[in-house]
């Protein structure tokens, strides 16, 4: 009789453990991690995402002063001044980066090739500040005031628009232009090769090359990069084939001036 009802008490505890796992709080969660009431229905799209801002960041291999300030949304000269790094912008493996600008900027005549990370024997501790506040780029029916480089730009490629430059946007910071896998993609103006990995998250394969006025182009998932860091390439030059963001084959490309977004169109020629 006592081993009857010792039974019958465990099972009621069974039951309701039960019903507590098959409630809303002890949701199974899919493959991917995300809990299955909010997983979303909608097909699946790779696009550059926005990573939000920290007070400071860890230097890892194959960063580059360029890379960092291109995630964060920074000029990369007043970062590099900002943290007391040189004009030569090296940077070592496990140093802290303070994600701030200064005020002032070192002059240079030309662009300056920045030094890939490397593995440094003592990392170097920065004191961690707050990252200033920046002002969005506000949209026009005029041309951006952006003073262009002595080479005219042209076309990464001649595809079709498929997405375009959003103000303020976290995600749509560049234009997406269609095509096929493996159509050549072009460098939109001369300059030099900062940036050649897919070190930075929501950009896939990325080249980013500098140029003369603060401006930055920017050249996302790409299938294949044909160039590499510290190279002077041409205007209308492959630098990359075309990759896909998720299923769909394109090229997700930027122009930044100063570090923030402008839109492309407002640089690029008409077409």
């Amino acid at each position: 009789m006592l081993l009857a009802s010792k039974y019958s008490s465990w099972l009621l505890v069974a039951i309701g453990l039960s019903g507590c796992m098959n409630s809303a709080r002890f949701s199974s969660l899919e493959p991917n991690g995300v809990d299955s009431r909010y997983a979303s229905t909608s097909p699946s799209r790779t696009t550059a995402l926005s990573v939000a801002n920290p007070d400071f960041y860890l230097v890892k291999s194959g960063d580059t002063l360029y890379s960092i300030a291109f995630r964060f949304g920074l000029d990369y000269q007043r970062l590099a001044n900002g943290n007391g790094i040189g004009m030569d912008y090296r940077i070592v493996v496990g140093q802290s980066i303070t994600l701030k600008e200064s005020n002032q900027v070192a002059q240079s005549q030309s662009p300056v090739q920045s030094v890939p990370a490397k593995k440094a024997s003592t990392p170097v501790q920065v004191s961690v500040t707050k990252k200033n506040s920046s002002k969005s780029v506000i949209k026009s029916d005029k041309k951006e005031t952006v003073t262009g480089p002595a080479d005219p730009w042209t076309w990464p490629h001649k595809g079709k628009i498929v997405r375009t430059f959003v103000v303020g946007s976290s995600s749509n910071k560049g234009i997406d232009i269609g095509g096929q896998i493996g159509d050549s993609v072009l460098a939109a103006t001369s300059g030099t090769v900062v940036y050649a990995g897919n070190g930075l998250p929501g950009y896939g394969n990325l080249i980013i090359i500098e140029h003369r006025n603060s401006l930055l182009s920017a050249y996302a998932f790409a299938e294949q990069i044909l160039v590499k860091e510290k190279d002077r390439v041409q205007v209308g030059q492959q630098i990359a084939t075309m990759g896909t963001q998720g299923d769909e084959p394109s090229l997700h490309f930027e122009i930044r001036k100063n570090g923030k977004p402008v839109d492309p169109q407002r640089i690029l020629p008409g077409r």
